[in-house]
């Protein structure tokens, strides 16, 4: 379970401070499809780059699975994030010249996985997201819809519980974003926390509940 008590982050000093999330509560079960929704500059990166323990709070508590991150080292947190959370960008955000195969091995090869291992794990997220064909092209011999899928087996092939989207389908036609969202929501049944942070209401309605922020705190 992921759970935010009176979270409050700030950046910058005296009259450069911004108050980027503004004494947000808030609980997301395991196994929930949540959306992040709000103007641009409202909080939701921010709010997302804390649940993904790329950042911590200024004050408050961040308690993931009962473990509170605001008390763990860098290191601890770095470590939880590798074995808990992935993420997948509105960009892609693949190495340019590795092959789809080698792109979704990296994370397997930073926790220095053993090569047969990783390569049964890497196969299998080929064959789960129906991307074998492309194992051995590189991103721009892909199409969007490719890459996206490419990203999400990424974010997965380590085993994490929560994945945290930002923007997925922002760099996608119409038709390769609804395959991305019935992926999601798939990738969701299976048990997986899915959060996606979306400007797009259209994407939103798709998940179970919407998160809605507003200068730093939520509306709803």
């Amino acid at each position: 379970m992921i759970r935010l008590e009176n979270v409050i982050k700030i950046y910058g000093e005296d009259y450069e401070k911004k108050i980027a999330l503004n004494n947000i509560c808030l609980e997301i079960k395991d196994g929930e499809f949540v959306a992040v929704t709000g103007p641009s500059g409202s909080g939701k990166s921010t709010l997302l780059n804390i649940i993904g323990c790329m950042d911590i709070p200024t004050k408050g508590r961040y308690y993931l699975d009962d473990t509170d991150i605001t008390l763990k080292t860098k290191s601890q947190i770095e470590d939880i994030r590798k074995e808990k959370i992935g993420f997948v960008f509105q960009h892609f955000a693949l190495m340019d010249y590795y092959t789809a195969y080698e792109n979704i091995e990296l994370p397997l090869i930073i926790k220095n996985i053993k090569r047969s291992e990783r390569k049964r794990l890497v196969n299998e997220q080929l064959k789960l997201l129906g991307i074998e064909e492309v194992k051995d092209h590189i991103p721009s011999k892909m199409s969007g819809g490719q890459r996206q899928r490419v990203a999400i087996a990424r974010a997965l092939v380590s085993g994490c519980n929560i994945l945290l989207a930002d923007e997925p389908t922002g760099a996608l036609d119409q038709a390769t974003g609804r395959e991305v969202m019935e992926l999601l929501k798939e990738i969701n049944k299976r048990g997986t926390t899915v959060i996606i942070v979306t400007h797009d209401i259209n994407i939103a309605n798709q998940t179970e509940r919407i998160i809605e922020i507003c200068d730093g705190k939520i509306k709803r």
